[in-house]
């Protein structure tokens, strides 16, 4: 009896220990505007439309995923500190008999269990002390509830409301019961209704492309897979979500449209989803990633297929023939450039049906603009391309060269140039070199012009097994494949097993493409010169190749072969990124 006495009044004193600390820690919440209740089951429940009572029997619960009580969620903190004076005796009575070693001890609590968190429905004196005990756990039978939406045992009040819209969403439009395990939830609640008027306008298109009633259902799945899932997986790819940690996937779906739409209406131009989201995302201040390449992707599932040929041609042929490789193709419009070769080589290399070729004059900040000289400009560009049935535009804008030209590329598969002042190869030259500087930054191939325009007749591909000259070698192999451009390729061979292996993969790749080509390797020869002399024996029309290895100051001060290339040779030269 002494020993159940001292270990009553030191759990009184246990308590109003807790209950001071619960007053401490509600005070500083108000002063920051954060909540420390309990969640009540009832408003979880009725919230989230709880439904499929399953007893799943006397478990270990642990004390962190305990978030809320059934009827006394206002007797406790969230960390379950009692709130109440008048619980004193209560709290007390339960710790003795918890504590005593002359006790029986306690029967388990009950809890509900809802998604990952758990409710007290009898035992909260109980399991508040064996928190503030410092346990982990607390043995427990468990009643688990289906909801409409799941819940993790961090979620906050603020979460709860945002459950609370998708619910209401899933009521009106039933996605989780036609897609079942897709999350469409969204964190701007205020745009439930423009995704459930993105399906609505989804259903009313197909039903004029179909030419009958289509069914709600229908509508949804086929939305779901023609147009949500390959934005979602752009989102995915780009790393996007890493960036706008705010939003939740759905979210940056109707995001990302809606920037692609703006930007359509504000340049009059059709742009692919990637593309407005990689330029949207620069705006922003964010950093996506640069996703693998399509050429080295490509690359290594047709070197490692065991797939007939027709199979692995499907990419080429195919998918291709819808998709072109550069449907969007940007060229850039000089001052001094009387020729337009740039335009004039865009239009050789444009092969798609639907394709766009889009130009780009830039103006320096501090000129004036010539209204007169720009008009006849646009009038010229859109006259050049009415000859030929190409679809086009020409921008004419103020800033540095070099960061509009960069910027606008990102709108378009391909950056064509006219290539007036090569790169010296000097170091001041090296370092400040526009043209550089956009062949550094450019994530889009960039095809250089000289004095000559030449189709895509014979293409050499230097190939040295990097991932950019990989993707050269896709784009001779579409060119290849589609419109029948003959191939060779050129590697300096510098002896190591390592460059015998990428030939002999290079020569796989092509082979499994049932496609021609003539391979030249050379060895102990200064390379610039190697590539000029093997270009003039097979007579290549163009020059297909890797850029930039890297963007150490090493690479800028001492160079690369790029730069020699460009200053030496009068063929186009398509450079890979």
């Amino acid at each position: 009896m002494v020993d159940d006495l001292n270990t009553y009044q030191q759990a009184l004193t246990d308590f109003r220990r807790a209950r001071s600390k619960a007053a401490m820690q509600r005070f500083w919440a108000s002063i920051q505007g954060k909540s420390l209740n309990l969640l009540p089951y009832d408003k979880i429940s009725s919230t989230l439309q709880a439904i499929n009572r399953t007893d799943i029997g006397l478990q270990n619960v642990k004390l962190k995923d305990i978030i809320g009580s059934v009827g006394r969620a206002d007797d406790f903190t969230r960390d379950f500190l009692p709130l109440r004076d008048t619980d004193i005796h209560r709290w007390a009575q339960v710790k003795t008999a918890m504590t005593s070693p002359a006790s029986a001890g306690v029967p388990p609590v009950h809890l509900y269990k809802v998604g990952d968190a758990y409710f007290v429905l009898d035992g909260n004196h109980r399991v508040s002390i064996a928190k503030q005990m410092g346990m982990e756990e607390i043995e427990a039978y468990v009643t688990e509830f289906k909801t409409r939406v799941p819940i993790t045992s961090s979620i906050t009040p603020e979460e709860l409301i945002l459950k609370s819209k998708y619910v209401e969403f899933l009521n009106n439009t039933r996605l989780d019961q036609i897609l079942p395990n897709v999350d469409f939830s969204l964190n701007y609640v205020e745009n439930y209704p423009l995704l459930e008027e993105h399906i609505a306008v989804h259903r009313y298109y197909m039903g004029i492309e179909q030419q009958r009633e289509i069914s709600y259902e229908e509508a949804v799945r086929d939305w779901y897979e023609n147009v949500y899932l390959p934005v979602v997986k752009t989102i995915e790819s780009s790393g996007l979500r890493n960036e706008f940690k705010d939003m939740t996937v759905t979210d940056l779906y109707l995001w990302v449209l809606d920037q692609q739409t703006l930007l359509q209406e504000a340049l009059g131009i059709p742009i692919s989803t990637e593309h407005a989201a990689e330029f949207m995302a620069l705006h922003e201040g964010k950093q996506i990633k640069t996703p693998t390449s399509r050429g080295e992707q490509h690359f290594d599932e047709t070197v490692f297929s065991v797939q007939p040929a027709e199979a692995i041609n499907a990419y080429l042929y195919s998918r291709m023939q819808n998709d072109c490789l550069f449907r969007d193709i940007l060229v850039a419009i000089g001052d001094h450039d009387e020729t337009w070769n740039a335009l004039e080589e865009a239009i050789l290399i444009n092969r798609c049906p639907n394709g766009h070729i889009r130009g780009l004059h830039v103006i320096h900040p501090e000129d004036r603009i010539d209204e007169e000289t720009h008009h006849k400009m646009e009038v010229r560009f859109e006259q050049r391309l009415k000859e030929v049935g190409i679809e086009g535009k020409l921008f004419i804008v103020k800033g540095d060269i070099t960061s509009r030209i960069s910027e606008h590329s990102l709108l378009s598969d391909l950056l064509v140039m006219r290539l007036n002042f090569p790169p010296s190869g000097g170091l001041i030259d090296r370092l400040t070199s526009g043209i550089t500087s956009i062949l550094r930054s450019a994530k889009r191939p960039v095809l250089m012009v000289k004095e000559k325009v030449l189709p895509l007749e014979k293409a050499l591909i230097v190939y040295e097994g990097s991932p950019k000259s990989k993707e050269a070698l896709f784009i001779g192999a579409y060119y290849a494949a589609r419109w029948g451009t003959q191939l060779a390729l050129f590697t300096l061979d510098d002896g190591s097993e390592a460059t015998a292996t990428e030939i002999s993969y290079a020569k796989t790749y092509l082979r499994k493409l049932n496609l021609d080509f003539e391979y030249m390797i050379k060895r102990d020869e200064p390379l610039v010169e190697a590539i000029l002399e093997t270009a003039g024996n097979v007579t290549a029309t163009m020059i297909l190749m890797g850029g930039y290895s890297g963007d150490s100051i090493f690479d800028r001060i001492f160079g690369s072969h790029v730069d020699a290339l460009l200053k030496e040779t009068p063929l186009p030269i398509l450079i890979s990124q």
